[in-house]
């Protein structure tokens, strides 16, 4: 659908501290062996292996305390055979040394140490190249930014990164019936909603949303509000229907866009559509925000994530066991309001509305659970216990990427 319509967006380069939620276009590699130089685990004493290697509790050995102390963030000189030296955590061991024995584990002695055991060589020491490799790849493209993974990116040296372009969504509310929040007061009047909750779904999906004022069921302004608008995909909510009232496709058809379907088999969203031109996608949902919460996570979502160019499933759903027995719906999908909840060892799904309770009004919408169960065709129920997908569009792209990306592969660049 308009997922396969949508292309990965060009580059643009941002700070560090603004990359948050943002999607790689450039893989991030290690441009040294990290760490470069052996490091210390923990506070103790560096020396040399082999110096200890006779000592036992019956042969104990005595090392010297070298003058001075080896902290982290500087090159020590070279050390001196036949002693010890105190070196704090992730302190550079000298040359000459190769292992570390924590201050709680020797015998302090007056200026010495005593030793009761043998060190393997290595012992407490992180070693050059243990956490990467020159040309490792510590981030893949299409990855997205979380917190940790710029921590990452700082840690590799990184002050900017090159990312995708956020696709710009346009969002147009259409209705006689609509008031912008805040103004009118009849009580004929609905004040809208739509454009805020598709405005926050973007931005939650990674993209930049452009909010166009709420229109009048008129062709005429409904045309003169979409005639220019400069974005990668726009959405429109409300005059899908075949009433006296209902024009986006009059509209479209003014516009010479090429409509790509017009319908689904989807309850509720049936009479959305969809159609390309003027260097955008145009995606048509019904006024409810019940079917645009739940087209827009089918339809819209997975087109921003082609827009990304995002490296992992478009399909962004969880396994859930079914608290009820939910009936299915011959011909069509069928999507219903829930509520999930985290059991002990798995997910749990409650349809939060019985099977003959017609489609609720916009409050009743908005106030139900955001997660709802994506249902295939068929005549037979979902019975309890049953596993069915689940999906949350509340839920943020950076949630997303950690709850179902796996780890980056240990790959080198050539």
């Amino acid at each position: 659908m308009a997922a396969g319509l949508a292309e990965r967006l060009a580059a643009e380069t941002v700070q560090l501290g603004s990359a948050a939620g943002r999607v790689l276009a450039e893989s991030v590699c290690a441009d040294r062996d990290m760490p470069g130089n052996p490091l210390s685990r923990w506070d103790g004493f560096a020396l040399a292996s082999a110096d200890c290697e006779a000592a036992s509790p019956g042969n104990p050995l005595i090392l010297p305390v070298a003058r001075g102390e080896i902290v982290a963030g500087k090159i020590p000189e070279k050390a001196r055979s036949g002693t010890c030296i105190r070196i704090m955590t992730g302190g550079v061991l000298p040359a000459g040394m190769d292992a570390v024995v924590p201050f709680e584990d020797v015998t302090p002695a007056e200026r010495s140490v005593i030793f009761t055991g043998p060190l393997r060589p290595g012992a407490g020491v992180i070693q050059p190249g243990s956490e990467a490799r020159r040309k490792d790849i510590l981030l893949r493209e299409g990855d997205v930014l979380t917190p940790s993974r710029i921590a990452l990116a700082a840690a590799a040296g990184r002050k900017l990164l090159r990312v995708v372009r956020r696709p710009r969504v346009a969002i147009l509310a259409t209705g006689d019936e609509l008031r912008e929040s805040g103004r009118g007061d009849e009580s004929v009047s609905i004040f809208c909603s739509n454009t805020h909750l598709l405005a926050s779904l973007v931005r939650v999906s990674g993209g930049q949303p452009v909010e166009l004022p709420v229109a009048p069921d008129d062709p005429g302004v409904i045309y003169s509000r979409l005639e220019k608008v400069e974005a990668d995909l726009v959405i429109t909510t409300g005059g899908m229907g075949r009433g006296s009232k209902d024009f986006i496709s009059e509209v479209w058809k003014r516009l010479g866009l090429e409509i790509r379907f017009n319908g689904l088999n989807i309850i509720p969203g049936k009479g959305s559509a969809l159609a390309t031109g003027n260097g955008s996608i145009f995606l048509g949902l019904p006024g409810n925000p019940g079917a645009v919460r739940i087209i827009y996570e089918e339809i819209g979502a997975p087109a921003i994530r082609s827009f990304l160019g995002l490296n992992f499933p478009s399909d962004f759903a969880l396994e859930a066991l079914a608290m009820r027995s939910m009936q299915k719906m011959e011909g069509f999908y069928r999507a219903l309001d829930g509520s999930l909840e985290m059991r002990e060892s798995f997910c749990a799904f409650s349809p939060g509305r019985t099977e003959s309770t017609r489609r609720p009004n916009v409050i009743s919408a908005l106030r139900k659970e955001p997660a709802y169960a994506l249902l295939p065709p068929g005549n037979s129920p979902v019975t309890e216990g049953e596993r069915v997908l689940v999906k949350i569009p509340d839920l943020a792209l950076p949630s997303w990427a950690i709850l179902i990306s796996g780890n980056a592969p240990n790959k080198h660049v050539v």
